[in-house]
C-alpha cells in the first residue's frame, strides 16, 4: 500500500483511541493487516525505481503530512497518539531500505523484507487505488467524528 492510507489508518487510531500505550501496537498490526487488502504499489520485489516513482513519492508523502496536519487541527488534545500512530502505521515499510542497500541483503532485515512482500496483494493500478482512497476517506471520517 501507498504510505498515506497507512499514515491515515494510524491517525485515526491516536484520534480515536488517543492512548499511546495502545494505539503504537495496533498501528503496526493495521499496517501488516492493509498490506493484505489488494492494493497498488510499484515496490515490490523485483523493485526498480522510474521516473514515476519520484514524482508519486513526494505526493504520497505531501497527502500524508496534510492528513496529520488535519487530525492535529481537529484533535489537537490527541497529538501524541496521532503522532505516534501515523509513525508506526506507516513505519514497516522502512524496509525498503533493503532493496536500496546491498549490504543489507543479508541476515533478519532480509528475511523481514521478504516475508513483507510475500503479504502483499498487488493488484492493477486502476483497481488498486480503490481500496487505498477508500481506506484515506474512513480514516478521515473517523477524524472528525471520534
Amino acid at each position: 500500500m501507498l504510505v498515506s492510507p497507512h499514515i491515515t489508518a494510524g491517525v485515526a487510531l491516536g484520534a480515536a483511541i488517543g492512548n499511546p500505550f495502545v494505539v503504537v501496537p495496533l498501528a503496526i498490526a493495521g499496517h501488516f493487516i492493509l498490506d493484505t487488502v489488494p492494493h497498488w504499489q510499484e515496490t515490490l520485489a523485483p523493485y526498480h525505481p522510474t521516473k514515476k516513482t519520484f514524482i508519486r513519492i513526494p505526493i504520497d508523502f505531501a497527502i500524508g503530512a496534510c492528513i496529520i496536519w488535519l487530525a492535529l487541527m481537529a484533535q489537537p488534545e490527541h497529538a501524541l497518539g496521532i503522532l505516534l500512530g501515523a509513525f508506526f502505521a506507516s513505519a514497516p515499510d522502512l524496509d525498503v531500505i533493503v532493496i536500496t542497500h546491498p549490504h543489507l541483503k543479508k541476515g533478519l532485515l532480509h528475511k523481514y523484507w521478504e516475508w513483507h512482500c510475500a503479504i502483499q496483494r498487488e493488484t492493477s493500478s486502476l483497481w488498486g487505488v480503490v481500496p487505498q482512497v477508500a481506506v484515506i476517506a474512513a480514516g478521515l471520517a473517523t477524524i472528525y467524528i471520534a
